[in-house]
């Protein structure tokens, strides 16, 4: 590490952390992935070793590229390079308009990256809108490698179920099928062109029936004539039987075009799916609007305002994010999918998109709830649980402490932020007191 200089945290997962950090001798801002090793005994994450092995064998313009990998303390450093945002937040930000010819150009790049994937016998198991980062320049590029695994071979005809976001999860996973190849990604495509004509999740169950039961509201029971062989599989339940309403009713403002190839994507036989090569031929592509170029697609809301150029003691990491929705909320009385999320006090902006107050809000319906913080204190709190990784981290500045005060909070006062969890709202005190920061 002594090679690089550390930024801000820019998530956390299951099995380690991601910095922002920037080469001290080349001046290249990377990402580094930090995967604790544990004891000597159990050896370095096999998850990680799967990635490592993957990314290098694959070099495509729509993969991200690891760059480096060494050993610091008791980590496993996996060094990659810096994108600005992801699809996710690009989905979620209301301020963003997505063109039709944007969606295409979007689409297309998760095809291409699903290309890739195939080209190097690899299912990568995990596709979802916040698995492809975005640079400023437009560029899109597939990322999380480790719950991909290989797949053609006599050896590896059989894995587990037990992958995948379950939003973007194929039915005969949900179904038990440890059996699958390709087709599985092609399901999670077609749920992200969905969100992308939507901007919003399609089918965001909260348990695997409540995933089949949303799957099969949308697009019809199956039968033995529509997916042959599914009530084999070894976790098939049997549904009242619904017929398929048009994906008109959904989508009022998709093209035929699009929601024909939408069809092929999430067919339910995953036989019927369409592959990756087809799909990319497909009339939609050619079909006008023509896809926007790159260079021209609406430029991402940043992760983070925290350049490396600045001092990161004392220094702001809040970042104004998308309000929360009433139609991304679930079923009544259901806080599954809200955002933990900073809100302008006022509309004006300063020169770096940074709004010039805020306040930490979490929003459900007509309910809100405001947090005070106090200079210096982090707070670390799951975006999306139960559903989506990713952690959001925010450290308060004097000029930010002041701002809240200036709206009615007062530094070491006490409010309550409100998670959800196991489907009940659960209530969590937060003190922060002066004296804590020097």
């Amino acid at each position: 590490m002594e090679h690089y200089e550390k930024g801000e945290k820019l998530g956390q997962g299951q099995f380690g952390v991601v910095i922002k950090a920037r080469h001290i001798e080349t001046g290249q801002i990377v990402a580094i992935k930090k995967i604790h090793l544990g004891n000597a005994k159990e050896g370095i994450n096999m998850t990680a070793l799967r990635e490592i092995k993957l990314l290098r064998e694959i070099d495509n313009p729509f993969i991200v590229r690891l760059l480096d990998v060494f050993p610091h303390k008791r980590n496993l450093s996996l060094v990659y390079e810096y994108m600005d945002s992801d699809l996710e937040c690009l989905i979620r930000d209301r301020a963003t308009i997505i063109s039709p010819a944007d969606v295409k150009s979007y689409m297309q790049m998760v095809l291409q990256s699903l290309l890739a994937c195939k080209q190097h016998w690899v299912l990568h198991r995990d596709i979802k809108p916040s698995n492809f980062l975005i640079s400023m320049q437009g560029g899109m590029k597939l990322t999380d490698f480790g719950l991909a695994r290989m797949f053609g071979s006599p050896e590896s005809g059989r894995y587990t179920h037990q992958v995948f976001t379950r939003w973007y999860r194929p039915p005969e996973l949900l179904f038990g099928s440890t059996c699958y190849g390709p087709a599985c990604d092609m399901w999670a495509a077609g749920c992200i062109f969905a969100e992308l004509l939507l901007r919003r999740a399609w089918f965001p169950g909260d348990t695997d029936l409540d995933q089949l039961g949303k799957i099969f509201q949308a697009l019809g029971t199956p039968s033995q004539d529509s997916w042959p062989g599914c009530a084999c599989l070894p976790q098939y339940v049997e549904f009242q039987t619904t017929t398929a309403p048009p994906l008109r009713n959904t989508f009022r403002q998709a093209s035929e075009d699009a929601l024909a190839l939408l069809a092929l994507m999430v067919a339910l036989d995953p036989g019927r799916r369409i592959s990756v090569e087809d799909a990319l031929a497909h009339p939609y592509f050619r079909a006008d609007p023509k896809p926007t170029l790159p260079e021209q697609l609406p430029k991402p809301p940043v992760r983070a305002h925290n350049p490396l150029n600045q001092s990161f003691k004392g220094g702001s990491v809040l970042q104004a994010a998308p309000a929360v929705h009433s139609e991304d909320a679930g079923p009544a009385g259901d806080l599954n999918g809200k955002a933990l999320h900073l809100e302008p006090a006022s509309a004006a902006v300063n020169g770096d998109g940074v709004p010039n107050q805020k306040r930490l809000k979490i929003e459900n319906g007509d309910y809100s709830s405001i947090a005070s913080l106090s200079e210096g204190e982090e707070l670390h709190e799951k975006i999306r649980p139960g559903n989506l990784s990713g952690d959001l981290q925010k450290q308060v500045s004097a000029d930010e402490l002041k701002a809240l005060q200036e709206i009615g909070f007062e530094a070491g006062s006490t409010r309550h932020i409100i998670s959800h969890g196991d489907q009940r709202l659960k209530k969590r005190k937060l003190n922060f007191d002066e004296h804590d920061h020097g």
